[in-house]
């Protein structure tokens, strides 16, 4: 069963980290994937007051699992929201999929930057329309 939680302790998060090719931030939070004991992947984060940004939603090295991604991004998204902060950033080019982002609801500004409001994102119906 898939499992998605938050990393409890800085080591450990340091730990997945390296075994997910992820630069390790102190400064962040972090969520990690696991199948039983097989770890699938990793998501770390900032919140800085009125926004947020996901640097990394990647695989572990040798791990393909696009859909264990998307449901640590969607958990990630949901602590967020939780958090009562609704605009989110993330940086693309720390995904093992450069289409995440979308899948996820991101969009493209002007300036590239891929961004999301999580404002209605999480109530049902669901808001994100944007599969694929």
């Amino acid at each position: 069963m898939l499992e998605i939680k938050p990393i409890q302790t800085k080591e450990e998060q340091e730990k997945i980290c390296k075994l997910c090719e992820v630069d390790y931030d102190s400064d962040c939070l972090a969520y990690s994937a696991k199948e039983g004991e097989k770890l699938l992947g990793v998501s770390q984060f900032r919140i800085f007051g009125e926004y947020a940004v996901i640097y990394d939603l990647k695989n572990a090295v040798g791990v393909d699992d696009l859909e264990a991604l998307i449901i640590t991004g969607k958990a990630t998204l949901n602590f967020i929201d939780l958090c009562g902060v609704k605009d989110v950033i993330i940086k693309s080019e720390n995904q093992n999929s450069k289409n995440l982002p979308k899948i996820l609801g991101f969009k493209k500004d002007a300036d590239g930057v891929n961004k999301i409001n999580l404002e209605g994102y999480f109530e049902s119906p669901c808001q994100n329309h944007t599969y694929g």
